[in-house]
């Protein structure tokens, strides 16, 4: 595992807790795209290299 794969279970893992703790639209709203964030550092989806072609 690399950095950015910690960091996005991190997320993940955060993001899951206060979906569970805070019942509010915007703020689930908000978590869910957390988990979303998470889950591209997770698989590696999002890149942090500049490509150049």
């Amino acid at each position: 595992m690399n950095k950015s794969q910690i960091k996005g279970i991190a997320i993940l893992c955060l993001a899951l807790i206060a979906s569970f703790l805070i019942d509010n639209n915007f703020i689930q709203t908000l978590t869910g795209a957390l988990c979303a964030i998470g889950l591209g550092f997770i698989f590696k989806w999002i890149p942090f290299k500049k490509r150049i072609n």
